[in-house]
C-alpha cells in the first residue's frame, strides 16, 4: 500500500509539473504577443515592470486553475477529493520546482511561494463574492445555473489579472478587459477534462 502510496504521490506531482510548464509556456506566449504588448504599452515600461507583468500572467493562470479544483473538490466523492488536492498542490509545487530546474535563485522561489499564497486567499475571497453576485444576476436562468462556477471563475480571474497588471486601475473598456475573458476562458477549459469525469 505504501508503494501504491507512493506512486500515486510521484504521479501527481509530475501532473503538476507538466500544467506549470504549460502555465509558463501559455503566459510567455500571452507576453510575447504584439497586441498584448500594444495594450501593456510595453515598449515604454522598464525591465522590472515587463517581468512584473508576466508574473502577473503566471501567478493568474496558476489562480484560476487553483479556483477550478477547489470548486471540482465541492461535492466530489471522497477518492476524488483525494486527488483533486493532491493535484492542486501539485500544480503549485510543480510551478516552484520548475523555478528552481530553471536556475531561479532560492530566495526568489521563496519569494513567489509567498506571492501564490498571498494571491490564492485574494482570489478565493472574490471568487465567493462573484459567486454570491451570480445567484442576483437574471442572465442565469435556472438550465443555466451550472455555468455560474465557471462564470465566476473566470470573471475572477480577469478582474483580478487586469486589475494587478493596472495597478489597481479598472475600467471595463480596457482592451484587456476582452483580451483576458479569451484567454482565462480558452485555458479554463483544458482543465475541464480531469475536473469534470464522471
Amino acid at each position: 500500500m505504501k508503494n501504491l502510496n507512493t506512486e500515486i504521490a510521484k504521479k501527481m506531482l509530475e501532473a503538476g509539473e507538466n500544467i506549470a510548464k504549460m502555465i509558463a509556456s501559455e503566459s510567455f506566449e500571452l507576453w510575447q504577443r504584439k497586441d498584448f504588448r500594444f495594450y501593456v504599452d510595453f515598449d515604454n515600461q522598464d525591465q522590472t515592470e515587463q517581468d512584473r507583468i508576466f508574473n502577473e500572467l503566471e501567478v493568474s493562470l496558476i489562480g484560476l486553475y487553483v479556483l477550478r479544483l477547489d470548486q471540482a473538490i465541492v461535492g466530489a466523492q471522497r477518492e476524488k477529493v483525494i486527488a483533486f488536492k493532491a493535484f492542486r498542490a501539485s500544480i503549485q509545487e510543480g510551478f516552484l520546482k520548475l523555478l528552481e530546474d530553471t536556475g531561479v535563485d532560492n530566495k526568489f522561489v521563496k519569494q513567489w511561494k509567498v506571492l501564490m499564497d498571498m494571491r490564492l486567499k485574494e482570489y478565493r475571497e472574490h471568487l465567493k463574492f462573484a459567486l454570491e453576485e451570480s445567484l442576483k444576476d437574471k442572465n442565469f436562468r435556472e438550465k443555466d445555473a451550472e455555468l455560474r462556477p465557471t462564470w465566476a471563475r473566470v470573471e475572477t480571474m480577469k478582474i483580478d489579472c487586469l486589475t494587478h497588471i493596472r495597478r489597481g486601475k479598472f475600467d471595463e473598456k480596457d482592451p484587456l478587459w476582452k483580451f483576458l475573458t479569451k484567454w482565462f476562458i480558452t485555458l479554463d477549459a483544458r482543465l475541464a477534462p480531469l475536473t469534470e469525469m464522471k
